[in-house]
């Protein structure tokens, strides 16, 4: 357990993505051994995770206001995922038992001691620290979205990975923007709710934000899988590679492969695989490279058909019809 059990991490995730989360936990417990760990369930299917509380010294945070937090994801969907609502839950985080606290989805690993970055937050001033950016991710183009940057603000931040502190944003207050938001629900991104949520809470309020690689320094400026760039080990840390790159030579502090499929043709894989098979049984290590590998079989026949406009298009028209 952390010296300081108010400072610490919450992630989310169930029992589909399990596999993803062993990944998760061991990479996390490698490099933060004592940092308090709280898991926020996805949804009510964690039976499997739950067992896992003792062996990776993690809490289970339940709190009576994931019902509200999922009607505003329920009002910001648009049809395109069932599960959409469910990612709202993470933001009980705001008034949970953590007063400084780091936010992470599970489909992730970490690389890196995390405790110096969630301290970044009042060492530099800020409330609330992001990483990946990703504007047409948040906003659509329209005139809010230019208001936002003549303002200086805006910047599109990923939802699966902040820094931030108790108290910033209340049930209430979370409440009174999702009325605002929902008024200009068109120049919002249709499909990552969550995601265009808090970006819209944090330009609104206002809160005072930064990246955290810009604040904090030396570390890359994201943590997608799929950056150019070669991940080297050196004296106990990850470092990237990428010369001629912004981030050459720059500490590798996670990994996360958002929008990726957990098999053998996922970029970063051996990072993935290193640390889903870490403790296992030999017999255990059989079954998930099997699983691995054979996972992506369906995918290769697959993929370029859901890579195709006019299939894609189709198929989200669909979901829309069904949905209203």
């Amino acid at each position: 357990m952390s010296p300081n059990p108010k400072i610490g991490v919450y992630f989310s995730a169930n029992d589909v993505v399990y596999n993803w989360t062993i990944a998760f936990l061991n990479s996390f417990r490698a490099f933060n051994p004592n940092l308090r760990l709280i898991l926020i369930p996805f949804n009510d299917n964690c039976k499997r995770l739950l067992a896992l509380r003792d062996i990776y010294d993690f809490d289970v945070y339940q709190d009576p206001t994931f019902a509200r937090l999922e009607a505003l994801g329920q009002a910001f969907e648009l049809g395109h995922t069932a599960t959409g609502p469910y990612w709202f839950r993470r933001f009980a985080a705001f008034w949970g038992p953590l007063d400084r606290f780091m936010y992470l989805d599970a489909r992730q690993v970490i690389l890196a001691d995390l405790q110096p970055l969630i301290m970044a937050l009042d060492d530099h001033k800020f409330e609330f620290l992001h990483y990946d950016c990703a504007l047409n991710q948040v906003y659509e183009p329209g005139p809010f979205r230019q208001s936002l940057l003549r303002q200086g603000r805006g910047r599109g931040f990923n939802s699966g990975r902040w820094i931030s502190y108790r108290g910033l944003f209340s049930i209430d207050k979370f409440e009174e923007l999702a009325a605002n938001a929902l008024k200009i629900r068109d120049q919002l991104n249709p499909r990552n709710t969550d995601q265009a949520f808090i970006n819209y809470c944090c330009d609104t309020k206002p809160v005072c934000y930064g990246h955290l690689a810009e604040v904090a320094g030396k570390i890359c400026q994201n943590g997608w899988a799929r950056q150019p760039g070669q991940i080297y080990h050196y004296n106990g840390k990850y470092y990237l590679w990428d010369y001629g790159g912004l981030d050459h030579k720059k500490q590798v502090i996670l990994i996360h492969w958002a929008g990726c499929k957990s098999n053998f043709l996922m970029p970063r894989r051996n990072f993935y695989r290193k640390y889903l098979l870490e403790h296992n049984s030999p017999l255990e290590k059989l079954y998930l490279n099997f699983t691995l590998n054979t996972q992506s079989l369906p995918q290769i026949f697959f993929e370029p058909l859901r890579r195709n406009r006019i299939f894609n298009t189709t198929y989200h028209h669909l979901v829309r019809i069904l949905h209203n």
